[in-house]
């Protein structure tokens, strides 16, 4: 390794993967490379860059490393303190990730937005900032969120939704098909079939004061629940998606709820490296 790019290691920190640090090291040379053919070519000041993650970091995958004395330490790809989950889960350690928008005359360098949009949001933005109408009685997921270029205290105003209709299985804070809805200060993840007699579960969240989602506040605020319940409803019905059904053989016997969101060992032992 070049001297220059030498740097202390704490061991006692989870995320201090090598691999993983080479590999957003190679990805920063990548960018910058792209963005100086861009001011070769002469064409920053029209040229839009948009770079974000698809999904939150992976937080469970660990790695063996061993010191000179022999003594194992385990490492983590990635650590998303304070928010739960990541990568495969519905906690907003696997869904909530940044976004980094340059765009000449709109964005100023070093300015932040706490916004909440999704990637279908950057297909009516873009049409909207580039002056292309969007045909009428053409439906569109995403809303228009270019107001928050001029307005940094802009707030969502439309629920946001995320659909993950398969059991991650394997991966720490996993969780049954799901899906969940945004809507100002509240999330709500409907658990299909997972209640009483194989009806739905819930868990809502107070983002404002729980970012981490530890308190489930379902029961205390059933009205929410409810009303959040049914945009839910509403929007699997307008996008026709495809929804889990009840198992007509599910033996309640056998059922083991105490494992949702446990970590399958034998897996992780196959992904451990560095032995």
């Amino acid at each position: 390794m070049i001297e220059k790019y030498k740097q202390k290691v704490d061991i006692n920190n989870k995320q201090r993967s090598p691999s993983y640090a080479a590999m957003v090291h190679s990805m920063d040379d990548a960018v910058s490379a792209l963005l100086d053919e861009v001011d070769r070519l002469g064409i920053a000041d029209r040229t839009v860059i948009i770079f974000f993650s698809d999904n939150g970091g992976n937080m469970y995958t660990q790695l063996k490393e061993y010191t000179t004395a022999g003594k194992e330490y385990h490492a983590v790809v990635t650590d998303n303190v304070p928010l739960k989950g990541g990568k495969a889960t519905m906690y907003e350690g696997g869904i909530r990730v940044p976004c980094v928008i340059v765009w000449p005359g709109l964005t100023s360098p070093g300015t932040k937005t706490d916004a909440r949009i999704q990637s279908t949001d950057f297909y009516p933005t873009l049409l909207n900032l580039v002056g292309a109408s969007i045909p009428k009685d053409y439906p569109v997921d995403g809303i228009d969120f270019s107001p928050v270029f001029k307005e940094q205290k802009w707030e969502r105003k439309e629920p946001m939704f995320t659909y993950f209709p398969a059991p991650p299985k394997g991966v720490p804070n996993w969780l049954p098909p799901a899906i969940t809805v945004h809507d100002g200060k509240w999330k709500l993840i409907r658990l299909f079939h997972q209640g009483e007699n194989q009806a739905h579960d819930y868990l809502l969240y107070d983002l404002e004061k729980d970012i981490s989602e530890t308190k489930n506040l379902a029961a205390k605020y059933p009205k929410e629940v409810k009303r959040l319940d049914a945009m839910l409803e509403k929007h699997i019905k307008e996008t026709r998606a495809v929804v889990p059904v009840p198992n007509p053989d599910f033996d309640p016997a056998e059922y083991r709820p105490e494992l949702i969101g446990v970590q399958n060992k034998k897996k992780l032992a196959e992904v451990n490296v560095g032995k």
